[in-house]
């Protein structure tokens, strides 16, 4: 049995990007490709766990615990990826623009919150999340891949802050990533995303 999941190709955006280095992109890329194939390698070994009655061992757990870390991995450099390759910015009379305001109370507010928690020291991502019950809008500082996520939560807005997203562009200047992200955002996918 091979795994359900393939590989995105997102090479659209060689050459697209201000700021963010194709080679950077290349190798970002093939990251996100090995979440996909250990996704997919998780998915057949639990299965085939399953099927030998070892769904209650000390393996098959460990596996169970590692697949939220594969798979989150995978969709949120997804995600991360097909909300870059923009080149304007967000229309103020747009719908998620006036949410923000709603939210933040302006939208330089929500702005710099977005950048600060980017600035949080530490590996993570930083996700503009829509909680599914309110609707209201939140800044999520998310440590691991598989942790700090709000349960039910949309991801609108998906910024990657591990080092390999800037560390061989940009050194320890992560603020100077963060700007370059910041300046390549597509609006047009963050803004549908967002549910009405």
């Amino acid at each position: 049995m091979s795994g359900p999941y393939q590989a995105k190709d997102f090479s659209y955006l060689l050459g697209r990007l201000q700021g963010i280095n194709d080679s950077v992109l290349k190798m970002h890329f093939t990251l996100y490709q090995g979440y996909v194939k250990n996704t997919n390698a998780l998915e057949d070994a639990l299965a085939e766990m399953r099927e030998r009655g070892e769904d209650r061992t000390i393996a098959y757990g460990a596996l169970k615990r590692r697949f939220g870390w594969e798979y989150d991995g995978m969709v949120l450099h997804e995600l991360y990826f097909e909300n870059l390759g923009g080149r304007k910015g967000l229309f103020s009379k747009s719908v998620l623009y006036q949410k923000i305001v709603q939210d933040f109370g302006s939208f330089e507010n929500w702005k710099k919150d977005f950048l600060a928690t980017g600035m949080i020291r530490g590996i993570g991502w930083v996700i503009l999340y829509q909680d599914p019950t309110s609707g209201i809008l939140h800044n999520v500082w998310i440590n691991e891949h598989n942790v700090n996520h709000l349960a039910g939560g949309k991801p609108l807005l998906v910024m990657d802050v591990w080092e390999h997203a800037y560390i061989t562009e940009y050194g320890l200047n992560r603020g100077g990533y963060i700007d370059a992200f910041y300046s390549n955002i597509n609006w047009d996918v963050v803004q549908r995303r967002l549910s009405p």
